[in-house]
């Protein structure tokens, strides 16, 4: 038995006496963050004390051996363990650290002993014990703050608040601007488990925390408060409706989105809000809703639409608009600016120049403009081009398979994360001149395309670049750049040859995972790494050169399976090494073929 879990065997069935022993026998246990969150839970302030008396800490060491992946957040403990923070990613495999119930059993299986989480006024004592030793025992109150806000738990709240807890500029920065981190993705699984009762409450919390900023809203805050499947229906109760107008961000609403949902459980009151915050004035879109409303058949919005059309529309001067527009776009420069930005969406970046935030057109083969109006484009934004992209229509992202064909022009700097991610029908796409960094999987899944030539200029590439490009043949890479990332080229059974450029220093995991037709690679001298399962299901790799520079070669071992090399599943490669050298030494040590280099 590994002397953490001794130790927490002690705190549920030892005294406090006995524990602060056991720990100076124990020594050093570099693991006692889950003896500590036992004793938050279940046992009490005299308990907790003894620990950290003893040493006992917070720091959580991640056992990637056994399949570990997230950080546990064992400071969380003493909080309500509500619906919302069970959707918490902290709560993974922690054995009853976070339950409302633990169970002690003798040889045979039987339950000799329950404890239940204390009392809430006998948790706060212990947070307060916490906040006040919180750099000894490495204790986040700010981190703290947020979930404790999530899970209701007003109390220990307010002695964070007491503490002077407060909200991080990343956490602040997640909460009202949004992104695809893991933060976010965590934050809308919990605001989904919220209850109808508590969800105003706790996002009013949230808002003061962050300075009565907005807060960020996506698809992921719709779907958390009107899902039919989840029986989440509170979206569209009036009070509600108008408390996700006045405090989230409009600006990322689908406006369309929310009034059709307005018209589909027949909330007037909703639409009127909608009315009140200026989404039906543009005649376009108030008269797009009447028909909705009509075609459902859903007769009080429709009389209400009308209604509202009938008192505030100026019809004549509508019709007028509307033929001079018909005339000015029969007329019109398909390279002005306001033609151009009925097919581009794009935002200006901090130096004046312009990013491509989405293609808007309807053709397959596509040449992106260097100028719109003004603006030089020096970008291509994340998921611009991608089926990917949040906030599309099914169709969207249909068509955005089809897309054959896009020209970059040679003002582009940079191409973000997942910018023609899985464009299955890609078959020619060029990198200009310019370009400087790359994003993640920016063009994984584009499985027409058969080579890709980067620029020397590019310094900055994400993990998966290629990842999936099922037809790629060749790619040439520039000198200047540290690391093959992770996955980059994973999933290219037809890639048969590439030159590593002088320059990386690591290779990342799986980056050649199943590039079947790949024989031969030359890792250049200066690479110091190669991670786990670089050159997996390689099953036509013969000879992999490695030079006398690498001093790490990472296997991933899993409880109960044999270690799995760089090379798994590769069987017929033979390492080409240097004698005495590292990877000599890796390949006796794990029943890998090599030889030595030829002088």
């Amino acid at each position: 038995m590994e002397n953490s879990q001794i130790l927490e065997n002690a705190v549920l069935t030892g005294t406090p006496q006995e524990v602060a022993t056991l720990c100076g026998k124990l020594g050093e246990n570099e693991n006692s963050c889950r003896a500590l969150a036992l004793a938050c839970r279940y046992r009490g302030l005299e308990y907790v004390k003894a620990l950290v008396d003893s040493g006992a800490t917070f720091k959580y060491i991640r056992n990637e051996e056994l399949g570990g992946f997230y950080t546990i957040y064992f400071w969380l403990a003493p909080l309500e363990m509500t619906d919302a923070l069970r959707r918490g990613y902290f709560i993974r495999r922690t054995d009853g650290c976070f339950d409302n119930s633990i169970s002690l059993e003798n040889s045979k299986g039987e339950t000799v002993k329950t404890y239940q989480p204390l009392p809430m006024e006998q948790r706060v004592e212990i947070v307060r014990y916490l906040c006040e030793n919180r750099e000894r025992v490495l204790f986040d109150i700010n981190e703290l703050l947020f979930y404790s806000i999530m899970s209701g738990s007003r109390e220990i709240t307010a002695v964070l608040k007491e503490f002077g807890a407060r909200f991080s500029e990343k956490r602040t920065a997640t909460l009202t601007e949004g992104g695809r981190s893991f933060e976010w993705q965590e934050y809308s699984y919990m605001m989904e488990c919220l209850c109808d009762d508590e969800y105003i409450e706790i996002t009013r919390n949230i808002i003061a925390e962050v300075g009565g900023k907005t807060l960020h809203y996506t698809d992921a805050i719709y779907w958390g408060n009107y899902n039919p499947h989840n029986k989440v229906f509170r979206l569209f109760k009036p009070e509600v409706f108008r408390f996700i107008l006045d405090n989230f961000n409009q600006k990322k609403m689908n406006k369309t989105m929310l009034m059709k949902g307005a018209i589909n459980v027949d909330s007037v009151e909703c639409l009127a809000i909608c009315a009140e915050n200026g989404w039906l004035k543009m005649p376009r879109k108030r008269d797009e809703m009447i028909e909705y409303a009509n075609k459902e058949q859903k007769t009080e919005c429709t009389a209400f639409l009308l209604d509202f059309k009938n008192r505030t529309a100026d019809l004549a001067a509508e019709r007028v608009k509307a033929e001079k527009k018909a005339e000015r776009e029969l007329n019109a420069d398909p390279n002005s600016a306001s033609e151009l930005k009925k097919i581009w969406s794009c935002e200006k970046q901090e130096d004046g120049t312009l990013v491509i935030t989405r293609y808007k057109g309807k053709r397959t083969e596509i040449e992106v403009p260097a100028k719109i109006g003004k603006g030089v484009v020096t970008a291509i934004g994340e998921f611009a081009f991608s089926p990917d992209a949040s906030r599309i229509t099914n169709d969207q992202k249909k068509f955005k398979r089809t897309i054959s064909k896009v020209v970059l022009p040679d003002s582009i700097r940079n191409i973000g994360e997942g910018a023609f991610q899985n464009c299955w029908e890609m078959s020619e796409l060029n990198i200009p001149k310019g370009v400087v960094e790359i994003g993640k999987n920016a063009f994984s899944g584009c499985r027409k395309v058969t080579e890709f030539v980067l620029p020397e200029t590019v310094k900055v590439m994400g993990s998966g670049v290629f990842a999936g490009c099922t037809a790629l043949c060749s790619v040439k890479l520039p000198d200047g750049f540290a690391e093959i990332g992770d996955y980059m080229f994973s999933n290219c059974p037809k890639l048969k040859e590439i030159k590593l450029p002088a320059g990386i220093q690591s290779i990342g995991k799986w980056a050649f995972n199943r590039c079947t037709e790949l024989s031969e690679i030359v890792i250049p001298d200066g690479v110091t790494e190669i991670k786990q399962q670089a050159f997996m299901n390689c099953e036509n790799l013969k000879t992999v050169v490695i030079p006398a520079s690498v001093k790490s070669m990472k296997n991933l071992t899993r409880k109960g399976f044999a270690p799995e090399t760089v090379f798994h599943d590769s069987p017929n490669v033979t390492a080409v090494v240097e004698p005495k050298s590292y990877a000599e030494k890796y390949c006796a040590r794990n029943g890998i073929a090599f030889k030595y280099k030829e002088n």
